[in-house]
C-alpha cells in the first residue's frame, strides 16, 4: 500500500503504519518540501519490501526534547521574504540590461548595424555618427556587372560632411551604380565636367531640397560615392541644424524619364538621387498620402454625380 501524498502519524514513533516493520527515511520530495512550510514532515519507507508503505510523517515534537517549530507567522515572513529577495533580483538584472542596450546605439558598431538593417528607412542612431557601411557580397549581382574600379558598399551613414571625399570621376561613379542608362551617364558626366548645373540643394539630416524650395529629394541617397567606393542606400545623419550645399544635374533618357544626380561642394561626393524630385506645393510641405485619400474620394465623387446627372439628362 502506498501513499505518497498523505500526511501519517506513527502509532509507536517509528513504525510502518500498514505493517508495523521499521522504516527508512528518505530525501524529500519538491512537493514535500512545500507541505513542510505549513506542517514538518518527512518521508519515509518501510523496510520490508513486500509491504512497499511509502508516505509522509508528521513531525509532532514528544518527550523532553521538543525541536522548535516554526510558527505560521514566522514562516508567511520567510516565504515574503524570500520572494522579495528574487523579485529585487531579477529587477537589478532588467534594468542593467536595459541600460546596455539603451547606450549601446551610441557607442557600439554592432548596435548601430542592427539597427541600420531593420530599419531601413529611419536609422536609430546618434546625430552626427559616421559609418562605411558594408562591402556588398560576392553573390551580389551588382559585383559581378560593375566595370569601374570602384568598390561597391551598402548601407552607409554620412554624419561627418568632407570627411571621406569622393576621388573617382563622376562617368566612374554614376556607371558604378548601375542606376542610369549610359546615355543619362554620358549627359550628367558631360554637364558636371562643364558645370552645367540644373539648381543647387540644401542638404540637411530631414530633406534635400532645391534653393528655391520646389523640389523635395528623401534624406535616403539610393547611391553615394566615398573615397574610392560607391555606397548603396546612404542615410543623410547630419547634426541637427548642420546644413550643406550641392550641385544638381538633370538628364533625360531616351523614354523621357529624368534622372538627377548631386554633387555636394563639401567633398565631391556624386550622388544619384533617384528620379525627378517630387514638387512641392506652395506651403513648402509635401503633401502626406493621408492626405490624398480625400481628395481622391471627393474627385471620383464628383465625376460620379455628374455621370449620373448626364444620364438622366439624356
Amino acid at each position: 500500500m502506498s501513499m505518497p501524498n498523505a500526511v501519517t502519524r506513527l502509532p509507536d514513533g517509528g513504525h510502518c503504519p500498514a505493517c508495523g516493520l521499521p522504516l527508512v527515511r528518505l530525501h524529500r520530495h519538491a512537493l514535500d518540501r512545500w507541505i513542510s512550510v505549513f506542517r514538518s514532515v518527512h518521508r519515509y519507507r518501510c523496510t520490508d519490501a513486500s509491504c512497499g508503505w511509502e508516505g509522509l510523517v508528521g513531525r509532532e515534537p514528544t518527550g523532553l526534547h521538543q525541536p522548535a517549530a516554526l510558527t505560521w507567522f514566522s514562516r508567511l515572513a520567510w516565504m515574503l521574504g524570500g520572494a522579495s529577495l528574487a523579485v529585487a533580483g531579477m529587477t537589478a538584472v532588467w534594468l542593467s540590461q536595459r541600460g546596455r542596450q539603451v547606450a549601446r546605439p551610441a557607442t557600439s558598431p554592432t548596435a548601430v548595424s542592427a539597427a541600420r538593417d531593420s530599419v531601413a528607412e529611419q536609422f536609430q542612431v546618434a546625430a552626427g555618427l559616421h559609418d562605411d557601411g558594408s562591402a556588398l557580397v560576392q553573390i551580389d549581382p551588382r559585383v559581378a556587372k560593375n566595370a569601374t574600379p570602384l568598390t561597391l558598399r551598402r548601407d552607409c551613414i554620412w554624419g561627418v560632411p568632407g570627411r571621406t571625399p569622393y576621388r573617382g570621376t563622376v562617368e566612374q561613379a554614376l556607371t558604378a551604380t548601375q542606376l542610369l542608362p549610359p546615355e543619362v551617364v554620358q549627359r550628367i558626366s558631360q554637364m558636371a565636367e562643364h558645370g552645367w548645373t540644373k539648381d543647387r540643394v540644401q542638404i540637411s539630416r530631414t530633406a534635400i531640397r532645391s534653393i528655391d524650395g520646389r523640389h523635395l529629394f528623401r534624406p535616403e541617397i539610393p547611391a553615394m560615392g566615398f573615397g574610392n567606393s560607391m555606397c548603396f542606400d546612404t542615410k543623410v545623419n547630419f547634426p541637427p541644424g548642420h546644413v550643406e550645399y550641392a550641385a544638381l544635374y538633370e538628364a533625360e533618357d531616351r523614354a523621357g524619364k529624368t534622372y538627377s544626380v548631386m554633387v555636394p561642394f563639401v567633398c565631391n561626393n556624386v550622388s544619384v538621387l533617384g528620379v525627378r524630385a517630387e514638387s512641392v506645393p506652395p506651403g513648402g510641405q509635401l503633401p502626406e498620402p493621408s492626405s490624398w485619400v480625400p481628395v481622391v474620394t471627393a474627385l471620383g465623387a464628383l465625376a460620379w454625380l455628374r455621370r449620373r446627372s448626364t444620364g438622366v439628362t439624356s
